[in-house]
């Protein structure tokens, strides 16, 4: 097999197995699609597999492939790096970023990154797309975003995810609600009515996967799809809510709220960040994930007071 490849067709694959699909590769190569189909078609006699199977969106990768792709992407990365080292000026950039987040990744972050941005990169710009979670892996694989921040269940080869931050949910309710001021017991908490932060439009959670183990539910009378609306609606209602002790902190309704522990048991809201493998050595995005891991570190540990 070795003697019949050309790193030409190496370069091709790694485009098909980025964008998964032959147009989208055709055009990061700056060839025409049918000579990306004749080079598939020579690498398809060699590895004797269909290496790419054609689906809705473009192709999948066969077993084969992706047993392939570890080995050839380390191998052109090296590759690249010993030709060509990459380079990256923060001042002088003029890059635009684009970053799916939700409000609560926007609440922590970019408080501490515009003014590192105004001092260390004043031209680089940044754009904040809507994130739910389930639809920033599709962005990442077809080059609509740079990164994605949010807690995901389901990725590819191509992608990787950095735990970088975690948060624990505890129950908000208004200060004079009838539960507050007191231990929140089990029965008490799921006889209540549940505001629900649903980034995905399903009225079910966290605390509702717990609750079905124990052959127990609860009622969500609202749902929406941002964190930093609640501490108002709860402050104005009689609804209580499970959300992460990180998005109530700062919140200018904080001191008309009730903080309570759960009277269950919650997994942590890891914070996740989430890039596609073509950005994984590139210089300027390095420096974006590491700007926004220094602040990760240099956010202060909350309690319940």
């Amino acid at each position: 097999m070795h003697n019949q490849i050309d790193l030409n067709l190496l370069h091709i694959f790694e485009a098909v197995m980025m964008e998964l699909n032959v147009s989208r590769a055709a055009e990061r190569l700056n060839m025409t699609q049918p000579a990306v189909s004749h080079a598939l078609r020579r690498l398809r006699r060699i590895t004797n597999d269909e290496l790419f199977l054609k689906v809705p969106s473009g192709v999948s990768p066969t077993p084969k492939a992706l047993e392939l792709w570890g080995p050839i992407r380390e191998g052109l990365v090296h590759i690249r790096l010993a030709l060509s080292p990459p380079s990256f000026e923060p001042f002088s950039s003029m890059q635009t970023f684009t970053l799916a987040m939700a409000d609560y990744s926007v609440a922590l972050f970019l408080p501490k990154l515009l003014p590192i941005l105004a001092h260390s990169a004043p031209n680089i710009n940044i754009r904040i797309v809507p994130n739910t979670n389930i639809n920033a892996a599709k962005l990442l694989e077809q080059s609509e975003i740079d990164l994605a921040m949010g807690r995901f269940y389901r990725s590819t080869v191509r992608l990787r995810v950095q735990e970088i931050i975690g948060d624990r949910y505890i129950c908000i309710m208004r200060k004079d609600h009838p539960l507050a001021h007191k231990r929140l017991t089990l029965k008490q908490y799921i006889k209540a009515d549940h505001l629900l932060v649903t980034l995905t439009g399903e009225a079910t959670g966290l605390v509702d996967k717990q609750l079905r183990e124990m052959d127990l539910s609860r009622r969500i009378a609202l749902t929406v799809n941002q964190f930093t609306l609640v501490p108002e609606l709860i402050a104005g209602s009689d609804l209580i809510s499970a959300i992460p002790l990180r998005m109530v902190e700062r919140n200018p309704f904080r001191t008309d709220l009730h903080i309570t522990e759960l009277p269950l048991k919650i997994a942590p809201a890891f914070l996740q960040m989430m890039w596609h493998e073509r950005s994984q050595v590139d210089p300027a995005h390095e420096w974006l994930r590491s700007q926004l891991f220094e602040i990760v570190q240099d956010l202060p540990t909350v309690t319940i007071p």
